[in-house]
């Protein structure tokens, strides 16, 4: 597969799992908390744009996962398009924004915005999507939103600045981080200027700086595109790579489930992690420890000799026994 298809395949696999998870970890949960997220952001994004906006503005939003901040936003625009490389995330959005009439969600490559023409929107934004991209995608990206972008449109966009962070192309979640004189170098390239207070050099103090700084940067079409990248890689094959981040999100949220008496959803979470990567110890581990601590000792059993067929040089028998001895002595006393 090549990277676009790879980013497809895995958000698809992560918004299956549980879509408004995979777009706000702390409030999926509760559908008051979740909406009040998407209206922070939304507050945040009209505050940005507040000197420049007005209602009549035409706006596109790159990442939209269910819409979260889409429906918010949307009583201030006259007409709004969320786009999203996940299908599955799409499905969620109609029902997440269903009652409302000048805002429409697409799936589109992931990599392009080639459903547009040029000079289409007023404003793009972006919002907790590019941090995930490989560099190239969002090169691309920045691209294309000049493309689409009427004369003087601006983009709104975060992402953590800071110390220059990367990981393989194939890691569709890990954040990247990117330095100042990169991202600044980065928008004058594809044409933009930054403005009003998010000036790269009054955010960051230094480019060595090891916290991100993660606010909603705005810029303005000002001029060209310069020396347009070359789009080698888009068809370029990649593998897979392993994230540890993805394996951590999928864990929190089956501990999320196991506080809250859901254990079902936590057995279910740790099941898809195995099928995702059978050869990763910590998931059947998390399973086993789930079905020990409930006393379910021949399922938690059924599970390690599952194990030994996927990685046939552990020891199932002794882990089986190490994880049931505080059980066993609580029983016998």
């Amino acid at each position: 597969m090549n990277i676009a298809e790879t980013m497809k395949s895995e958000w698809n696999r992560r918004a299956k799992h549980h879509a408004r998870y995979w777009v706000a970890t702390e409030d999926f949960h509760d559908d008051r908390k979740f909406a009040k997220s998407g209206k922070n952001t939304a507050n945040a994004l009209l505050s940005r744009v507040a000197p420049y906006s007005n209602s009549s503005w035409s706006i596109l939003n790159i990442g939209c996962g269910v819409g979260r901040v889409l429906k918010p936003l949307a009583s201030h625009f006259q007409h709004l398009i969320g786009i999203d490389i996940s299908g599955e995330m799409i499905a969620h959005s109609k029902q997440w924004l269903n009652e409302l009439n000048n805002v429409e969600t697409r799936e589109t490559s992931g990599v392009d915005l080639h459903p547009f023409r040029n000079e289409s929107f007023d404003l793009v934004y972006s919002f907790v999507a590019f941090q995930h991209m490989p560099r190239p995608v969002f090169a691309r990206y920045l691209e294309e939103s000049h493309r689409v972008l009427k004369i003087h449109g601006y983009l709104a966009f975060q992402i953590p600045v800071g110390v220059p962070l990367d990981t393989a192309i194939e890691d569709t979640i890990t954040m990247r981080q990117y330095g100042t004189h990169e991202l600044a170098e980065e928008l004058q390239r594809c044409g933009f200027q930054l403005i009003g207070e998010t000036h790269l050099d009054t955010n960051i103090q230094s480019s060595n700086r090891m916290e991100p700084n993660c606010g909603i940067y705005l810029a303005k079409k000002s001029g060209a595109v310069i020396r347009p990248k070359n789009t080698c890689w888009l068809q370029a094959e990649c593998g897979q790579a392993f994230s540890l981040l993805d394996t951590r999100m999928y864990v929190w949220y089956a501990e999320q489930c196991l506080q809250a008496g859901r254990e079902k959803e936590a057995l279910r979470t740790y099941e898809a992690l195995r099928q995702q990567s059978p050869d990763s110890l910590e998931k059947w581990i998390g399973t086993v420890e789930v079905l020990v601590e409930r006393g379910k000792l021949d399922e938690a059993q059924d599970t390690l000799e599952k194990l030994t067929v996927a990685l046939p040089t552990y020891q199932a028998l002794n882990t089986l026994l190490e994880i049931q001895k505080p059980h066993l002595k609580s029983n016998i006393s």
